[in-house]
């Protein structure tokens, strides 16, 4: 459903008369568009004023060509025979460089690593600090969260 004229704004109006005109309108904007021409002076104005313009693009004369139709068709014809050549060079360059790629790929040599004699690193002696065991038993003992203990005999189910 088209918008109502409320809706539309001056260029929205164009381009619906610039598509009534080009035969690119649906039935439903054909009827507005035709009840704007039969009651809008604005739209009737430009629609004389598209119609002029349409028949003067329509009458302008075809340019001259630059230069004649067999040589362009023999222009374009050069152009399409030289196209396979390329490829067959950018094919051949890329078929050697897969082979090239799959050789250096798939070599039997073993790869070479770099010898390097171990130095010897400096050491850092930690100094020995007397654990407390004390602390660390009381909390195993007596842990912060209690934890359920499950029932593990065969053929009972824990329903949570």
């Amino acid at each position: 459903m088209p918008p109502s004229d409320s809706q539309l704004n001056a260029r929205d109006r164009f381009e619906l008369l610039s598509a009534y005109l080009d035969g690119e309108v649906t039935a439903s904007e054909r009827k507005q568009v035709e009840e704007w021409l039969s009651t809008d002076p604005a739209v009737q104005q430009l629609h004389a004023r598209l119609l002029k313009l349409r028949h003067a693009f329509r009458s302008l004369p075809a340019p001259a060509p630059v230069q004649s139709v067999e040589r362009t068709v023999d222009q374009v014809l050069a152009k399409v025979d030289r196209r396979p050549k390329f490829r067959l060079v950018w094919g051949g360059a890329a078929i050697a460089a897969a082979v090239l790629g799959a050789v250096s790929l798939f070599s039997v040599r073993q790869p070479q690593m770099a010898q390097v004699e171990p130095t010897q690193q400096p050491t850092v002696q930690a100094k020995e600090q007397p654990v407390v065991t004390d602390d660390l038993m009381v909390a195993l003992d007596r842990p912060v969260v209690s934890i359920k203990v499950a029932n593990t005999q065969p053929g009972s189910r824990n329903r949570n």
